[in-house]
């Protein structure tokens, strides 16, 4: 089985089908989810204004319901998970920056 998506994580999917509650979309783990229609944009849109299928989007995990990964495509979402990936690897790197180099409570003489 192809490693699960993780909450949060944002990629590419390809839409493969138009259903009436929503999207299916493939990422490139091969995995198939689901957005579900409310979560395409952030304000309405109609099925005939949906991406086509064929069409490349980027989505985020949202998780899963059962076996069932759920995705969004909403911009917010989007800009959200960005930004916890950004604050995530910014809290990292300061960690990694405090354990860095010489002990500054060593004094030379």
């Amino acid at each position: 089985m192809a490693e699960q998506l993780t909450k949060w994580s944002v990629t590419a999917g390809t839409v493969i089908h138009h259903m009436h509650y929503g999207l299916r979309v493939q990422i490139p783990s091969g995995e198939i989810g689901v957005v579900d229609r409310v979560y395409i944009d952030d304000g309405y849109v109609n099925p005939a204004d949906w991406p086509v299928i064929g069409s490349v989007i980027a989505v985020v995990g949202a998780g899963y319901a059962g076996p069932q990964l759920r995705l969004s495509s909403r911009p917010t979402h989007i800009e959200e998970a960005r930004d916890r990936m950004a604050d995530n690897h910014h809290s990292t790197t300061q960690a990694e920056a405090e354990d860095f180099g010489p002990d500054c409570r060593v004094r030379s003489s």
